[in-house]
């Protein structure tokens, strides 16, 4: 016996369809819409395979990162496939470290989301460091109130120049 409509069962809940944007869907299909989300140790494992102090596994980094975010001054902050890493300094002071998977401009577009969050939560002022030339270019780009110095930071137990930034909230 055939089955007809009458005698299917219906095994999901009825939902509708999500409102669908046809040129986003079409630029996805050809790979230049947004890169699927990724969850934050992916981000991280990502932005770290190639950034690992030497003599250090992924596995150590991993384990040293959870160690930090047991402290309740220490927490992750994702927004897309960037993930910062945010200490309080002090009730009104950040630092934060970034972990991304993106291109230029969408870290461009992340970074001034994590600023607008940071805001929201009440900092004034945050505070961080890059050895990579890339951030420069990204915090002059941002249009922030961004202070870029020059300083050394021992990063793996070596010291090393790095490019300072401290932002205005």
């Amino acid at each position: 016996m055939p089955t007809t409509p009458e005698n299917l069962q219906n095994v999901a809940p009825q939902q509708s369809m999500p409102e669908m944007d046809v040129l986003e869907a079409i630029k996805t299909k050809r790979g230049e819409g947004k890169k699927p989300q990724m969850n934050a140790i992916e981000v991280i494992t990502k932005a770290m395979q190639s950034q690992l102090p030497q003599g250090m596994t992924m596995d150590t980094f991993m384990r040293k990162l959870a160690t930090l975010l047991k402290q309740p001054d220490h927490k992750l902050i994702q927004i897309g496939n960037t993930v910062f890493l945010v200490k309080m300094v002090d009730p009104t002071t950040a630092e934060f470290h970034t972990f991304s998977a993106e291109g230029d401009s969408n870290l461009l577009r992340n970074y001034l989301a994590g600023a607008k969050t940071l805001k929201q939560q009440g900092i004034k002022r945050a505070i961080s460091f890059a050895d990579n030339p890339e951030f420069v270019n990204i915090a002059q780009k941002s249009g922030l109130p961004v202070k870029i110095g020059q300083s050394t930071k021992v990063m793996g137990g070596v010291a090393k120049p790095v490019y300072t930034f401290e932002l205005e909230l």
